[in-house]
């Protein structure tokens, strides 16, 4: 039997459009595979493009650039935290010592932070309590051995609506340049010309002593507590400074390095000075050393000892060198900590 329009049976029929429809089908599976690779390479492509705009990191102007003070109650005290700017110090590696291979980088990157240039807030904080007005630390005084981006602590001041001669007492921390250089002006004229000055007989003599012929810091800074020198109180460890502010001796960074508690209404605060420079590889690993800790074995243990204390305690703190303003807590973490930043709910 013939069918119309063909010439073959319709076996043949069949087994050319068998043969037609494996055609058409190989054809369409050619095309939706091309079409499927061209969708991949193209994926590959965005995802490659997403990758390289993430590894560039957010680039934000900083909060303290904004709005360079902030404010909070703390029981019946007021605690304003003050921005001096930041030190921009560049290679965290000549900075941040005595990791393994990898692990500074490892803190940073996790952190989508940059592995190359590094940067330290300065956070100068402000405490109304009781009849006092305590300032910890003066920032940089804007030496141009610090550079331009810090040393803006009396600008600062003047905005957060804070009168220089309305302190009543500067609490040194320790005697480094970028917690010190702010107490005087260039002509020797104190900035703080009501304020006793508190300050740890260790550091003091560092400072007040023959300066150091290595240091090019050294003969500012004697100039700077020189300037005081009529206003100069020692303290030590234990000791209440101010009423409601105690001193806890916290040595390694400078022999004579303290950190504060401010208590009030049953509320403790902790002023933590340098027991860490930075927010991701200090806590991370509090065994790594700054480069301008004089004693690096006390220091490790001091922060390893001070950080427990401050997570075990569920201590709030303010760390002078964290992001602005430098304020929250810290969690346990393996052999290390977490810094968990305060937010609006836990200030």
């Amino acid at each position: 039997m013939l069918w119309k329009g063909g010439t073959g049976t319709r076996r043949h029929f069949l087994h050319a459009g068998a043969i037609g429809a494996a055609g058409l089908m190989m054809a369409k599976a050619s095309s939706v595979g091309a079409a499927r690779a061209a969708d991949q390479a193209a994926g590959e492509t965005k995802e490659a493009k997403m990758a390289e705009v993430s590894r560039a990191r957010l680039q934000i102007t900083s909060h303290s650039d904004r709005q360079p003070w902030t404010r909070f109650t703390l029981g019946a005290a007021t605690v304003t935290v003050v921005s001096d700017g930041r030190i921009a110090i560049g290679d965290p590696k000549k900075w941040f010592l005595g990791l393994k291979e990898g692990e500074l980088e490892g803190s940073l990157r996790d952190n989508f932070l940059s592995e190359t240039d590094t940067s330290l807030a300065q956070n100068v904080m402000v405490v109304d309590i009781g009849e006092r007005r305590v300032i910890f630390d003066t920032g940089t005084g804007g030496s141009p051995l610090i550079g331009p981006t810090a040393g803006h602590l009396r600008a600062n001041l003047d905005t957060a609506g804070i009168d220089p001669t309305s302190i009543t007492d500067v609490i040194l921390t320790h005697g480094h340049p970028d917690h010190v250089l702010g107490l005087a002006d260039p002509l020797g004229k104190p900035v703080f010309p009501k304020a006793q000055v508190h300050i740890s007989e260790t550091d003091h003599r560092m400072i007040a002593g023959d300066p150091n012929p290595d240091d090019p810091f050294a003969p500012e800074l004697k100039r700077q507590i020189s300037a005081v020198a009529d206003r100069v109180v020692m303290i030590g460890d234990g000791k209440e400074v101010v009423p409601g502010v105690s001193a806890i001796a916290a040595p390694g960074h400078t022999l004579g390095h303290m950190i504060f508690a401010i208590e009030s209404a049953g509320k403790v605060l902790l002023a933590a000075a340098d027991l860490g420079h930075h927010q991701a590889v200090f806590t991370r690993h509090p065994e790594v050393n700054f480069v301008a800790d004089m004693d690096p074995t006390m220091m490790v243990a001091t922060r390893k000892r001070l950080y427990d204390m401050i997570a075990t305690d569920r201590l709030g703190f303010l760390s002078y060198h964290f992001p602005f303003p430098g304020i929250g807590h810290l969690a346990k973490a393996g052999s290390g900590f977490t810094y968990i930043p305060a937010s609006l709910d836990t200030v």
